[in-house]
């Protein structure tokens, strides 16, 4: 690693009773990504508030290039070349980009505003921070995701050497989440120091040179981001990560979905869309059976193709549902056949985020509550309190809008929109992306209860620790085809092999 660009040492904060900061250490390189993990209130924003100015310490030191500093305020943070943009971003709706980048340092000609030159220059800040948007466009326009590469460039606009982002993919589809990774990755490579404060475990492959962990105010361990899941979780949440799961099914009943040599043809041939090939597994009432795979396998073109959604065409070979023929293609016979689906990009496909909780419960399940054509507001209040109390949704406000809920909280919502229909089938693409560890404990619970009531739960996940916690089976496929098929429990590495395709005929 090159020099150290910033150390902090034996940072303390009190906030009357409470010990926020103890005694924590961290440290940056030029260029390096360093991600900070950490439970809410596992004060991985307090500290990054000393670093920035906003919140002064007890004790401790702050070195920056060699030389101690101390920060009064944002402001000296921001002279110095640090700066935070904030989980809630800190711009204007009202005003255009250009007016955003340089809020508080205009360019003005002859004392009168030079509204020419400052879009000009907007415009070269928001090419350098990777972003193609007109910077005459008003921020009120612009999605989550645009709006968070618009801080960037507001950052890098203040000479910023010191970037901290704190939980800057919260609000964003995976899409853009990708898009923010490639420009991190540039900026990380043009010698920016950039602490990525988090709660995301898959995120930390993507990006980090280095992880450190917080618990309770405190550094409890600093590893490799290739460093393996479960030391992760241990570091996050003080216990094994074998803890997370509960124990498995111990009878299952019948089957409910058989697929043999089933192999889906769309209608529309896509560059990229890996159609199910030659696939054969079986689902059966009270079993969770996992999907695994590298990326691009045909995991995810599995399950939409099951349930109808996004791309025409027709199976063959044998699909059966409850030891029935069925045919499958689209939603309304997915629906019918008691088959329920939660998409990997809950943001994006599988919430409305500007309506309500109770809007999103209801969505896939009008009938319920227009016994005569018309909603009943008793029916939907009923349905909907249920669902909140059911899912421990947070807060239990069926008026609250689902984009201001946290990730864990939203997908609780999926979940409850999902299985109102009362499935026999769920389908699960990534069900715990972008949700905390305490978050993704719930969701297993509330998957094993639900299988426990006689669900059959197909999912698919990039996480092999989770897979090989959570599932009765795992189904390993390749290039569109089952290839082979594990019982509970199996090595992390053995499944790994198989799902690199060692074994496979080229």
């Amino acid at each position: 690693m090159t020099a150290l660009l910033l150390e902090l040492r034996g940072i303390q904060k009190r906030f009357g009773g409470v010990h926020a900061l103890r005694g924590v250490d961290f440290d940056l390189a030029a260029g390096e990504v360093h991600v900070l993990l950490g439970e809410n209130g596992a004060g991985k924003s307090t500290l990054m508030g000393v670093l920035s100015g906003a919140v002064l310490p007890d004790a401790g030191t702050i070195t920056l290039d060699g030389r101690p500093v101390s920060f009064a305020s944002p402001r000296e943070a921001h002279a110095a070349g640090i700066v935070m943009i904030p989980q809630e971003l800190d711009l204007v709706p009202g005003l255009d980009i250009a007016g955003n980048l340089f809020l508080g340092n205009e360019i003005t000609s002859k004392g009168v505003l030079a509204a020419a030159d400052m879009r000009r220059h907007a415009q070269d800040l928001l090419a350098r921070a990777g972003v193609s948007l007109d910077a005459s466009l008003s921020v009120a326009s612009l999605r989550m995701g645009e709006r968070q590469l618009v801080a960037i460039a507001k950052a890098l606009s203040a000479r910023a050497r010191i970037l901290i982002m704190d939980e800057p993919t919260a609000a964003l589809s995976a899409v853009e989440a990708d898009h923010l990774f490639t420009v991190v990755k540039e900026l990380s490579g043009r010698g920016v120091g950039i602490v990525y404060i988090s709660h995301r475990l898959e995120e930390v492959t993507r990006i980090a040179h280095r992880v450190t962990v917080m618990r309770d105010g405190a550094v409890v361990g600093t590893t490799a981001p290739d460093a393996p899941q479960a030391t992760l979780v241990q570091l996050l949440v003080g216990r094994p990560f074998s803890d997370l799961f509960p124990p498995r099914a111990e009878n299952i009943g019948a089957p409910i979905l058989r697929l043999e040599h089933a192999a889906f043809d769309p209608d529309i041939a896509r560059v990229g869309w890996q159609a199910p090939r030659d696939v054969t597994l079986t689902v059966h009432e009270g079993e969770i059976v996992g999907l695994a795979g590298l990326m691009g396998v045909g995991r995810t073109e599995l399950l939409s193709t099951l349930y109808g959604f996004g791309t025409s065409g027709r199976w063959r070979g044998l699909v059966e549902v409850r030891g029935k023929p069925t045919v499958l293609g689209d939603i309304a016979a997915a629906r019918r056949a008691g088959i329920a689906y939660v998409t990997d990009d809950r943001r994006g496909t599988g919430l409305i985020l500007n309506h309500t909780v109770g809007q999103n419960v209801l969505m896939s399940t009008l009938k319920r509550v227009t016994p005569f054509g018309l909603v009943s507001r008793a029916l939907e209040k009923r349905h909907v309190t249920r669902a909140l109390n059911d899912y421990d949704v947070r807060p239990r406000l069926p008026g609250a809008k689902v984009v201001n809920l946290s990730g864990g909280n939203q997908q609780k919502v999926v979940f409850a929109k999902e299985l109102m229909n009362d499935p026999g089938l769920l389908l699960l693409d990534e069900p715990t992306r972008g949700v905390d560890v305490g978050a993704k404990a719930e969701i297993y619970r509330r998957l094993r209860g639900l299988a426990k009531d006689g669900l059959g739960v197909l999912v698919a996940s990039s996480e092999l620790p989770e897979l090989i916690g959570l599932c009765d089976r795992i189904v390993v496929m390749h290039a569109g085809c089952t290839i082979h098929e594990f019982g509970p429990n199996p090595a992390e590495e053995a499944v790994r092999r198989i799902s690199e395709g060692e074994g496979i005929a080229a």
